[in-house]
C-alpha cells in the first residue's frame, strides 16, 4: 500500500469503526491490554519488581563491575536497551527500569505523574540497590532524568551519555508532543494506536531507511495500549515542565558523551550543540551520525553501541573538552 493510501485509510477506518462501536467501549478501554497479560508476555527470568513509594517498579539488574544505569525514551521501555545491556553486562553491572507510564511498571498510587516523579523512582531504586557510584545513559525523555540526576548528584555520577536527549526549551512549533491532525484523529489516537501506526512511526524515526524489527513494533504496540495508559499519559504530559536546563547542565561534572542522529525528526541535531555549550563544568565530546534518526541505538546498533562502550571504558578521554563561555562585556 502506498504511503498516501495508508495514511488516508487510517482516519477513514477510524471514522467507520467509531460509527460502528459504542462510544462507551472506548471509554472502558475496549482496545486496552490488561497488565497481567503484558506481564505474562514480556516479563522474563531477569525481570524484578520492587515497590518504591507506592509504585511497583519493573527493573533489571544484571552483570558485575562498574554500574551503568540505562534510562529509556518515551513510548519505549527497558527492553529497548537489550542490545546495549548484552554488550555491557559482560564487564559492567547494568541497571535499567521501566519509568512511569512505560513497560511493566505499575500505577502511581499517589497519582504524581511527572518527570520529577521519575527522578524520585530512580533515586529510590538506587538506594534500595545500595548503589552510590554509576554512569548514566539516557535517551530522549530518559536523557532529562539522566542529566538532572548527574547535576543533582555530581559526586556519584562517573560518566554521562546523552543520546538525542530531550530537555531543551520548547515553543508550540517545536514541541514534539504538540497536537497533530484533526480533532477526530487526535481522539482516535488517544484511544487506539494500531500496530501499523507504530510501524509507520518507527520507520519515520529511522532516518537511514532501515526497517524496524517486527519484535520491536509488536512490543511498542502492546506496551502502548496497556490498560489505563491513556489517562496516565495525559497526566504526565500536563505535568511536564522543562525547567531551566542551562542552569542544570552547568552543575554536571561527569565526563559526557553527546550522540545525535542528523536524520532526527523529533529533536534537531542543533540541540546537541546547545547541550555541549551549556555543559560548562563537564568535559564532553559530541558525535553526530549521518542519516540516523531518533533511535540510533536501535537503528544501527553495530555503529552506536561500540561508541557508547568505548566512551564508558575511557577510550575517548583524550578528546574530551570543557566548554567555557567568555564573561559578559
Amino acid at each position: 500500500m502506498s504511503v498516501l493510501k495508508r495514511h488516508t485509510a487510517v482516519p477513514l477506518a477510524a471514522a467507520a469503526l467509531a460509527a460502528l462501536l459504542p462510544i462507551g467501549a472506548f471509554a472502558k478501554g475496549f482496545f486496552e491490554m490488561p497488565r497481567a497479560q503484558l506481564e505474562a508476555k514480556y516479563a522474563d527470568a531477569a525481570s524484578k519488581f520492587t515497590e518504591i513509594d507506592g509504585v511497583r517498579v519493573h527493573y533489571k539488574d544484571e552483570g558485575t563491575g562498574p554500574v551503568v544505569v540505562l534510562l529509556h525514551a518515551s513510548y519505549m521501555n527497558l527492553h529497548a536497551w537489550d542490545g546495549l545491556a548484552d554488550r555491557l553486562k559482560k564487564d559492567h553491572r547494568v541497571i535499567r527500569l521501566d519509568l512511569l507510564t512505560a513497560g511493566l511498571t505499575g500505577v502511581d498510587t499517589k497519582d504524581r505523574y511527572s518527570m520529577e516523579r521519575n527522578e524520585e523512582l530512580l533515586d529510590g531504586l538506587l538506594k534500595k540497590l545500595d548503589v552510590h557510584k554509576y554512569s548514566l545513559v539516557g535517551t530522549s525523555s530518559g536523557g532529562i532524568v539522566a542529566f538532572r540526576r548527574a547535576a543533582a548528584h555530581p559526586d556519584e555520577t562517573t560518566r554521562l551519555v546523552l543520546i538525542n536527549s530531550a530537555g531543551m526549551p520548547r515553543t508550540a512549533a517545536t514541541d514534539p508532543n504538540r497536537p497533530r491532525g484533526t480533532a477526530l484523529q487526535r481522539w482516535w489516537r488517544s484511544k487506539y494506536k494500531s500496530r501499523e501506526y507504530w510501524q509507520d512511526n518507527l520507520e519515520r524515526q529511522f532516518g537511514s531507511g532501515t526497517r524496524p524489527d517486527p519484535t520491536l513494533v509488536e512490543r511498542m504496540y502492546d506496551m502502548n495500549r496497556r490498560e489505563g495508559l491513556d489517562e496516565e499519559g495525559a497526566k504526565y504530559l500536563r505535568n511536564f515542565r522543562t525547567g531551566d536546563p542551562e542552569t542544570t547542565l552547568a552543575k554536571v561534572r561527569a565526563p559526557t558523551l553527546i550522540l545525535w542522529g542528523l536524520g532526527n525528526l523529533t529533536v534537531s541535531h542543533l540541540e546537541a550543540d546547545v547541550f555541549q555549550l551549556w555543559l560548562t563544568n563537564a568535559p564532553s565530546i559530541k558525535k553526530k551520525y549521518p542519516k540516523l534518526g531518533h533511535y540510533p541505538y536501535l537503528e544501527a546498533p553495530e555503529v552506536v553501541l561500540p561508541d557508547v562502550v568505548t566512551f564508558l571504558d575511557g577510550g575517548w578521554d583524550a578528546d574530551l573538552r570543557v566548554t567555557r563561555r567568555l564573561p559578559p562585556g
